[in-house]
């Protein structure tokens, strides 16, 4: 009956039913107005009001243990929690020391009118799509799958993806020193429409799939991070340093200009002098 089709040994139903994308009737304009983790002495990242996040989108920020993947998560649930409903998930949050850490976010209240949270704060270790609701910003600070499964970590962010209706994801994985992508490497960027890499004291922008006017693809910020781990400062743009051309390494030496890191700061032009 033309129902079936033989793979080898195993058959599978052939399915001919058609999901219609409605692109006519779609609007250009509906985007998500996302408020983004800023320095807390005024300064920003450099992707801030120019990267076009829209409905169903998904976040990675990909980063080395311990230099700021939950500082800016945190930061960006602290942005957002009074424009949209927000949902934290953590595998590595306690009460006490949620509590504790949050406490010296002072720019921001957590509590409503009413004394309760203005967010969702969720323990959840795997399967992280059976609970997503849809419409809400989901923070999933972090994804830790076992090290022969990195490769499902496409299919765990499709999942997620599926889910989040019109709302979006952000979503946090690790990444290894070495390495310019996080644990499940291709497959973790391939559905991200911004996927941000964390190393120490510096954030590059790995893919911005929409933009505004200025294209921030490739871009890298350093910055500091200061509070007992809650607060951004000293947010500045960094160039790949002229001596090492990146390495770090000067005939096996640690490089003089860069200190052994690679980048340098971004030096502004001079403002031309006026002679009057």
């Amino acid at each position: 009956q033309g129902k079936l089709e033989k793979l080898n040994r195993i058959y599978r139903y052939i399915n001919k039913d058609k999901d219609i994308i409605d692109w006519y009737n779609s609007n250009i304009d509906k985007t998500i107005n996302i408020q983004w983790p800023k320095g807390r002495d005024g300064t920003k990242f450099g992707f801030d009001g120019c990267v076009c996040i829209s409905p169903g989108d998904i976040l990675v920020v990909a980063g080395v243990s311990n230099m700021g993947k939950t500082t800016f998560a945190q930061n960006f649930l602290w942005e957002n929690m009074d424009s949209y409903p927000c949902v934290l998930m953590g595998n590595e949050y306690t009460p006490v020391k949620f509590k504790r850490r949050i406490s010296r976010m002072t720019w921001n209240n957590p509590l409503d009118e009413n004394g309760k949270p203005k967010f969702e704060l969720i323990k959840r270790l795997e399967n992280w799509s059976d609970i997503i609701e849809p419409d809400k910003i989901t923070i999933i600070d972090w994804i830790a799958l076992p090290a022969n499964e990195l490769y499902n970590i496409g299919h765990v962010i499709q999942g997620i993806q599926s889910k989040v209706g019109n709302g979006v994801a952000l979503i946090v994985l690790q990444k290894d020193e070495a390495s310019s992508l996080g644990r499940g490497r291709a497959f973790s960027e391939e559905l991200s429409s911004l996927y941000l890499t964390i190393d120490k004291g510096r954030m590059t922008v790995r893919k911005a799939k929409e933009w505004f006017q200025h294209d921030p693809n490739r871009e890298v910020y350093g910055f500091d991070i200061t509070n007992g781990g809650v607060e951004f400062r000293n947010i500045r743009p960094l160039v790949k340093c002229f001596s090492c051309h990146g390495s770090g390494q000067i005939k096996g030496n640690e490089c003089y200009s860069c200190h052994g890191t690679g980048y340098i700061e971004k030096v502004k032009p001079k403002e031309p002098e006026l002679d009057f």
